[in-house]
Formats: C-alpha cells, sequence, structure tokens
C-alpha cells in the first residue's frame, strides 16, 4: 500500500503462543500483587513475556519457563515500583504534592500489598508467589532458584515484620 509503512512481521512461534496464554494472565495477577496498579501490571507482564519471545529459544529448553517468566515479571515489577518511589521522593523534595488513586475497593488490601513492596526484595517475591500464586515452598525455590530452606527463611522474616506493620495499624492477623 503506497504511503503507508508497514511494521516488520515478527513471526511468533506456535509454541510461545500457547506459553503466552497459558501464563499471562497469572503474570498480571503476579505483577498487580507488586504494582497496585492493573494498567501498570500488564504493562510490567507485556514487557515479561516480550523479554520471553526475544529469548524463546533457550527459555522453551529451560526446565521450567514458567519459572523464568515469573522471576523476570517479579523483577520488572519490584524495579518500578523502585523508580516509582524515587519520582515521589523527587517531587516531595520539590515541594510539589502527588496524589496517588487507588483502584482497589479494599483499601486494607491495598495497604497489605503496599507493606509487602516496602519489603526486602527477595522476601516481597516470596510473599508474592505464595500468596498470589499458592506456590508451596518447592515451588517458589525452584523459581528463585535458591534452597527450600532459604525460601522459608524469607517467608518467616516477611511475616514477621508484615505482622509488627499491620500490628502498629491495629489489625489483628485475620483481618488480612
Amino acid at each position: 500500500m503506497a504511503g503507508h509503512e508497514h511494521a516488520a512481521e515478527v513471526q511468533v512461534p506456535d509454541d510461545f503462543g500457547d506459553f503466552y496464554r497459558q501464563e499471562y494472565a497469572t503474570m498480571v495477577a503476579l505483577a498487580y500483587g507488586m504494582t497496585a496498579d492493573q494498567a501498570a501490571a500488564e504493562e510490567v507482564a507485556q514487557e515479561a513475556f516480550l523479554r520471553v519471545l526475544n529469548d524463546w529459544d533457550r527459555v522453551r529448553a529451560m526446565s521450567s519457563p514458567g519459572g523464568w517468566v515469573r522471576v523476570v515479571t517479579l523483577n520488572l515489577a519490584r524495579s518500578r515500583w523502585r523508580r516509582l518511589k524515587s519520582e515521589l521522593a523527587a517531587l516531595a523534595r520539590l515541594g510539589k504534592s502527588s496524589h496517588t488513586h487507588l483502584d482497589s475497593t479494599s483499601i486494607e488490601l491495598e495497604e497489605f500489598w503496599s507493606l509487602v513492596r516496602q519489603l526486602p526484595s527477595r522476601q516481597a517475591q516470596v510473599v508474592a508467589l505464595r500468596y498470589i500464586e499458592d506456590m508451596q515452598l518447592s515451588e517458589i525455590a525452584s523459581v528463585l532458584g535458591i534452597a527450600e530452606g532459604s525460601v522459608k527463611a524469607h517467608l518467616h522474616q516477611a511475616r514477621k515484620r508484615l505482622g509488627r506493620q499491620l500490628e502498629e495499624k491495629g489489625w489483628a492477623a485475620d483481618d488480612v
């Protein structure tokens, strides 16, 4: 067609398409737990799958391609969170107000995940995989490439820290 520029067509392998359809919704949910923003979660998941596609031959040969995309998703979400925190801090230093919009009907749930996002990176990843994906400790260890004992330690430390923070807010353990 004259006058129209065409983007290069990307050939997507059938097995990647199957992988994408199987994992995408889960990655969006995982990213949402780390970002508390649906649009950001979708963006993070899309970026994770773009990285998978760019390296599909290597990823599909892995023993757990799903584990790899989970790690990439968690890392991208965590990076986004850090970047936003830096931007908000810069705005505060400049004296500008920043307002965040919570698109959630449950403020308590949002506050809980906000606390999770403030945990050390590995603890936040373990909590997200445990409570968003309902993974067993051995599965989390496999996804993150760490020992099951390390997963237990990270989960224990995260629960302890979250418990203290929730108590400070006056929440009982069964409020969450």
